[in-house]
């Protein structure tokens, strides 16, 4: 079992309540952020809300004791997407919000749920998503063209083992 909130500075990692859905809203309904992922709609939907479904672990991202910026998610069994996903709302992009929240969920990843590995994918033309995860110690696994909101798109997927995690742990 997840924790329910978790302190990582200058974050704070917690489950989503119901309340968080018009500021969900507004910022992921922003072009530029719904653009560079997977899975946010564009134009947002009123009442969209920031449910999960499934095995997936979702938290809101949160400035420490601050509003919402953005969210993380976790899928312990990636099934056709990878492990891990996220967003940042504009407004509070290059802040180290969204490194802090990777690195929460690897740590969450490998210590509470035993995983061996986790991964995740960027578009090529994102390439502050892969500082990010550069900066986390995931490494470039491969690149491939895939369908994009309607497009084929060069997509880079990056991995972090357990064993590379500990050993950057260690150091």
């Amino acid at each position: 079992m997840l924790p329910h909130s978790l302190l990582a500075s200058p974050i704070a990692l917690r489950r989503f309540v119901a309340s968080d859905a018009s500021r969900v809203e507004l910022l992921a309904g922003d072009r530029a952020v719904a653009e560079t992922t997977a899975l946010i709609p564009h134009p947002y939907p009123t009442q969209g809300g920031a449910a999960s479904a499934g095995t997936e672990y979702t938290y809101a991202i949160t400035a420490a004791g601050g509003p919402l910026v953005g969210a993380i998610g976790l899928r312990p069994d990636p099934g056709e997407r990878e492990n891990l996903g996220y967003w940042i709302g504009r407004p509070y992009w290059n802040r180290g919000y969204a490194t802090a929240a990777v690195q929460a969920i690897i740590v969450l990843a490998f210590e509470f749920l035993d995983l061996e590995a986790l991964s995740a994918s960027h578009l090529v033309r994102n390439p502050a998503s892969g500082r990010v995860m550069e900066k986390c110690g995931m490494r470039i696994l491969r690149t491939e063209r895939r369908a994009h909101r309607g497009t084929l798109e060069e997509f880079c997927l990056r991995g972090i083992t357990r064993e590379a995690w500990a050993a950057r742990m260690a150091e």
